[in-house]
């Protein structure tokens, strides 16, 4: 309990900010993205009803993880989160109907594609967006899940860890 409280706790007094401090969300940004976790993701419970911010920050954590496993990155997380980064992510995909076997990159991607349609309301553009093959439950079900996603424990849990990993050098790679 002591992490998932330090987590919860932290993150309450800054919200989230997807223009990550003006810059932007630049999916190859490992550290940008790191540096805003816990604000972004570190409070699931927050989207409830916001399907675009949802996929906004779901968006970032799988972009976080493709660059965290890209050995260019040198981002220093200790080796006993690796399993715990490996939960988060088994979590998260679960909740929204993406295997496994896609590539976080791909993943961050298709929900990157996602976040606008859902912010304008354009159903066609919500249908095609959410139509994409990563999303295996289809588009409705992928916008109701996004929608209502469960507590993300795991990936909650983590934010904290990742936010702190953005300041480090030369730790393990996930890989």
């Amino acid at each position: 309990m002591g992490l998932l409280g330090a987590g919860l706790g932290a993150c309450a007094s800054q919200p989230p900010d997807f223009s990550y401090g003006g810059a932007g969300f630049q999916p190859n940004n490992v550290r940008l993205n790191l540096a805003y976790a816990e604000r972004n993701f570190g409070d699931m419970t927050q989207y409830q009803g916001k399907p675009a911010e949802a996929a906004a920050a779901l968006a970032q954590f799988e972009a976080a993880v493709a660059g965290m496993r890209d050995p260019a990155t040198s981002i220093a997380l200790p080796m006993r989160y690796g399993s715990q980064v490996a939960a988060a992510v088994r979590e998260e995909r679960e909740a929204i109907g993406i295997p496994l076997s896609v590539l976080p990159g791909q993943a961050s991607a298709a929900l990157a594609a996602a976040v606008g349609p859902l912010q304008s309301g354009d159903q066609a553009a919500i249908r095609a967006a959410l139509s994409n093959p990563v999303f295996t439950l289809g588009p409705e079900v992928t916008l109701q899940r996004l929608t209502n996603l469960p507590r993300m424990w795991m990936m909650e849990s983590i934010a904290p860890i990742l936010t702190r990993a953005a300041g480090s050098e030369s730790g393990v790679v996930l890989r």
